[in-house]
């Protein structure tokens, strides 16, 4: 038993040690590095890892988990490890901290302070050691050092700044813990995922960009009422928005439009604007007919949105969008597009006479004198055209970012103490130097900054030994 029990010990006290920090540290250092060189599945965009990394690394990396490491178990097993070891080593260390914080070591002798690191023998003159006492304690005041009351009742002159300094390692202990719980919620809780939506639609499932990959349900639904750039007087797109709502169960409980930076935020779940493009559909299209109606020519403008036929003339002849092609190329004999931007339009439109009988026709925007033979009849010219488009959304559930600017915001402050706040302490007594002379004996004692802290010392010792030459006989303050 005595066997396990030093076994244990042994293990708390190595796990607790600043070497096993420092491995811990370095273990979250890698995986924080492979997650910034190694592209990520919640930031890469659709189809990049496949076109990065061979078939053979893609299936390497993703059985390692380090294509999302901020959301995978070992990357939160190594944060909840490196936040036990600062825990072990804080409760360790801390109590005798405390005690220092708040029970202050106030009353000191001449064997204290000759002990001290920092010490100066200030001749009293003519002044009683009472009289001294309280003329030093009114220099400090004055200088900005008050002494303490219950110190100098008791015959010891007691001053000290930044005691708070004291707990700046423990201000970031748990300014660190406070960050590493609020990454392991959201590595645990968090999702971010991403919705594609042409105005009108609305869904309650987002495809996620974290692992699982499972499709995730909201449990409500998003619906974009609209969607747009926004350009700049050249032309250049200035900023896209989109114009959403949220439902549940059954009404609307609120609607938002966003820009890029600036989402829909609906019970923690953020909505971002992340893409506007075309989807390479019409949304509306404007064309010209002419014909010859018993040798009258004929024309007419029509408005043609798919799937509904538009009338041509009086005898009930339609046409109707049949096709859409919006970067016409020929490659081969085959007929594709280049992208979903109208650049370079090619419509086939079908043609239906009042007895049944249909004929199609093709329309090339950019090239007219190159469209196909037209047996319908009819000459058609392309004016214009509306694109459908699609907003992208960027879904992210991120419970944990609280903790973690609360965390930052705190370890701010702990590093700011850590590094600018040193403690000080100054003792001082009435007693005798080595010749018998009686004297001011001071000492001092920093937590760090130990030039800085000479320099000021000898300052304050000079400060109080001019005002005791300067101070006539007789003049003191009886101490109360």
């Amino acid at each position: 038993m005595g066997h396990r029990q030093s076994s244990v010990d042994r293990f708390l006290q190595f796990f607790s040690s600043l070497k096993c920090g420092l491995l811990l540290l370095a273990g979250v250092g890698v995986a924080v590095i492979l997650g910034t060189l190694i592209l990520q599945k919640p930031l890469a965009q659709e189809g990049q890892i496949e076109q990065v990394y061979a078939p053979q690394t893609i299936r390497l990396l993703n059985a390692l988990g380090l294509f999302d490491i901020f959301h995978n178990w070992w990357f939160m097993l190594l944060l909840g490890l490196l936040g036990a070891n600062i825990t072990l080593a804080s409760i360790e260390r801390f109590p005798q901290v405390w005690r220092l914080f708040v029970r202050p070591h106030l009353l000191a002798d001449v064997a204290f302070i000759r002990a001290l690191p920092f010490q100066r023998e200030i001749p009293l003159d003519t002044h009683t050691p009472e009289e001294a006492m309280a003329l030093a304690s009114r220099k400090l005041q004055d200088l900005g050092y008050a002494p303490r009351p219950e110190a100098l009742r008791q015959g010891t002159l007691y001053i000290e700044k930044h005691r708070v300094a004291r707990l700046a390692p423990y201000v970031v202990h748990a300014s660190l813990l406070v960050i590493f719980a609020g990454a392991i919620v959201d590595g645990t809780h968090g999702y971010r995922g991403f919705i594609s939506l042409r105005p009108g639609m609305r869904t309650d499932t987002i495809e996620p960009l974290t692992m699982p990959a499972a499709p995730r349900r909201l449990g409500f639904a998003i619906r974009c009422d609209a969607a747009g750039m926004d350009r700049y007087p050249d032309g250049s797109p200035q900023q896209y928005w989109s114009r959403l709502a949220v439902e549940e169960n059954g009404r609307e409980v609120a609607r938002k439009q966003i820009f890029v930076n600036d989402p829909l935020t609906y019970k923690g779940v953020r909505f971002f604007q992340a893409t506007y493009a075309p989807t390479g559909r019409p949304q509306q299209l404007a064309m010209e007919a002419s014909w010859l109606d018993n040798g009258a020519p004929k024309h007419r403008a029509l408005t043609l949105v798919p799937g509904t036929p538009a009338q041509l003339d009086e005898q009930g002849t339609a046409v109707e969008l049949a096709d859409f092609i919006p970067d016409f190329v020929l490659d081969g004999n085959q007929i594709t597009s280049r992208s979903d931007e109208p650049r370079n339009p090619a419509i086939r439109l079908q043609v239906t006479r009042p007895g049944g009988k249909s004929a199609s026709a093709w329309v090339l925007a950019k090239s007219p004198e190159m469209n196909p033979p037209n047996d319908t009849g009819i000459s058609f010219r392309f004016v214009s055209v509306e694109m459908e488009y699609m907003t992208g959304l960027e879904v992210a559930h991120q419970p944990g970012q609280w903790l973690i600017w609360g965390g930052c915001l705190s370890l701010t402050c702990g590093l700011m103490m850590a590094l600018y706040l040193a403690h000080i302490r100054i003792w001082g007594v009435a007693g005798a130097d080595r010749k018998g002379r009686p004297v001011l004996l001071l000492g001092g004692q920093p937590s760090k900054y130990r030039e800085n802290f000479e320099r000021k010392f000898r300052e304050l010792a000079g400060e109080l030994e001019t005002a005791l030459k300067n101070a006539k006989d007789g003049v003191g303050v009886p101490v109360a």
